[in-house]
């Protein structure tokens, strides 16, 4: 009977290889990693979550939730070397920024005292000497003629300051760059109302008319021939964006300042480290390279005029940051409130006034309430409240009666 064992089979082709040489040369290898590679690029482009948008641009101010403001943090007390005040030093506590800003973001408590600001306060700052040359009191005196100040006014109102009589023009600072006319109702190139009109008419109301001031219609551009033609007392300068002066704007506000003029920096987004409080310190460095900015004392003019004031008041979002200056020959030429006082000017506020209301411009008067900070209240424009409201314009008539006055004491105008 034959053999029935079936012949030995001939070996696989891949026998004896490795099995990564036998995966090599498989095409199911191959047509797997190129569908993962096809499925892999197809999700990688799928959006899961949408990025982050802030508010627009009118609504940056905060980024605060509603409701009161946080109480403020008591510290314990520290001794703070100084002769002119015994306070205790108030910290503030401000997170890291970042690396582009060399300033603190601010401290949202309510209510810094001038007296805490006094405390921090170099000695050379209050008691800077009166270094007025012969040639710049000449030109000062030209200034304060051009605007109307004469010596009778100087002498009657004898350092007192309800009794000053000034009537005077306000201009609003037109700039290349930013949003110069933040906080003013402008049409055809002309401001029609606004922050400026509500605090002027209220100092003229206060003031039982002695100090009159009245808005001039056109900004005034700083870059052009107007500013040292016209002479002004002082220059309104707001906004709340980035922006660089050129070379011409720089020199124009460095010879306006030289003759006995003044500039009022009002940020209108509040705060250390915003974009204009940022912007505005660098550029009036360039105006003036050999001064800087200090707070200023307890015992300020502007503190201690026709309303007395103990502490710094909130500007909007309860901000208190001290109010700050630059000096030229022991006389105040920039003053930088950095918490946003002109938007708490847009309230018009009548007398008698009691609670907010939406007042609208009319032909024959431009006060006028903004119905974007009126319908926002509480919400993004945190204490826009009318007693807020009138303690800074209370603030106001204070610092545009030193603006006009504050060479009165070595300057006596010629008959």
């Amino acid at each position: 009977m034959a053999d029935a064992t079936p012949p030995p089979r001939p070996p696989a082709p891949d026998a004896g290889k490795s099995w990564t040489e036998r995966i090599s040369r498989s095409g199911y290898f191959f047509g797997a990693v190129l569908l993962h590679l096809i499925v892999f690029l197809m999700v990688a482009t799928w959006v899961v979550f949408p990025a982050f948008k802030p508010p627009a641009e009118d609504f940056v101010k905060t980024y605060l939730p509603s409701g009161p403001p946080p109480p403020p943090v008591t510290p314990p007390a520290m001794q703070v070397p100084t002769t002119t005040v015994a306070a205790p030093s108030t910290t503030i506590i401000s997170p890291a920024v970042a690396p582009a800003f060399t300033v603190p973001l601010p401290d949202l408590s309510p209510g810094m005292s001038p007296a805490t600001v006094s405390a921090k306060t170099p000695d050379k700052m209050i008691d800077k000497p009166n270094a007025l040359s012969p040639e710049r009191l000449q030109k000062i005196m030209e200034t304060e003629a051009k605007w109307g100040r004469d010596r009778q006014n100087i002498l009657n109102s004898a350092g007192d300051p309800k009794n000053v009589v000034a009537k005077f023009p306000v201009y609003l600072a037109y700039y290349a760059e930013g949003d110069w006319g933040y906080g003013q109702n402008v049409r055809g190139g002309k401001i029609v109302s606004g922050s400026l009109c509500n605090m002027v008419a209220k100092i003229n109301e206060w003031s039982s008319g002695k100090i009159t001031g009245e808005v001039e219609p056109t900004p005034l551009d700083i870059s052009g021939p107007e500013l040292l033609d016209k002479k002004p007392p002082f220059i309104f300068f707001t906004g709340h964006r980035n922006f660089t002066l050129s070379e011409q704007e720089i020199q124009n506000l460095r010879d306006y300042l030289q003759i006995g003029g003044a500039i009022w920096g009002d940020n209108s987004l509040p705060g250390k480290g915003s974009r204009f409080d940022v912007a505005f310190r660098r550029e009036m460095k360039r105006v003036i390279p050999s001064e800087t900015f200090e707070p200023l004392a307890a015992d300020a003019d502007i503190f201690k005029g026709r309303y007395q004031f103990d502490q710094t008041p909130q500007g909007m979002n309860y901000l208190a940051e001290p109010i700050e200056h630059v000096d030229l020959d022991g006389k105040i030429a920039i003053l930088y409130t950095p918490n946003d006082y002109s938007d708490l000017y847009t309230m018009c506020i009548l007398p008698g006034d009691e609670q907010i209301k939406g007042t609208l411009p009319t032909p024959d008067s431009p006060l006028a309430t903004s119905g974007l900070f009126l319908g926002h209240r509480n919400i993004y424009f945190r204490n826009y409240t009318l007693q807020s409201s009138l303690r800074v314009q209370q603030l106001g008539l204070n610092i545009v009666t030193y603006l006009v006055t504050r060479f009165d004491d070595v300057l006596i105008l010629p008959p």
